[in-house]
């Protein structure tokens, strides 16, 4: 199966709501697998307020797999970094390949490097495209004893 990435900002509206109905069923996944971290609400509102960017992947037909949203930071310092956050779908640690064109993306509006945030079952498919893991987030859950 051959898929693309497709950045919705320039996209009209109509053109993205056509995915409306899969890309909210695969926000609802991802909430119920993080509901500490995330909600509806809040991803849509970092989409709509242009925050986030809402990347789509599609299949050759171009029916919907996979959503991811990406966010331009800029430090004190000045350096611009691309950070992956939310992917929610269908096609699991496949879907690495599709960071090639994020990362065009990112050279061209002067970006110093991409920072997917990501379980650590994409270690491996973000190696094979150059990733290595830049810092490691701890937890514990204090609820439980």
């Amino acid at each position: 199966m051959t898929l693309s990435i497709h950045l919705t900002s320039d996209w009209p509206y109509e053109r993205v709501a056509r995915y409306g109905r899969e890309i909210t069923a695969a926000i609802k996944k991802l909430v119920e697998r993080f509901p500490n971290d995330l909600s509806v609400q809040s991803i849509a509102d970092d989409i709509f307020s242009g925050k986030n960017q809402l990347w789509l992947i599609l299949d050759e037909e171009e029916q919907f797999k996979a959503f991811v949203t990406s966010e331009v930071k800029i430090s004190e310092t000045g350096h611009k970094t691309v950070m992956l956050g939310e992917l929610a779908g269908e096609g699991g640690p496949e879907l690495a390949e599709m960071i090639h064109p994020i990362e065009d993306w990112a050279r061209s509006i002067g970006a110093h490097e991409i920072t997917p945030l990501a379980r650590d079952g994409w270690r491996k498919p973000l190696a094979k495209a150059g990733y290595r893991p830049k810092f490691v987030l701890f937890s514990k859950d204090l609820t439980n004893g």
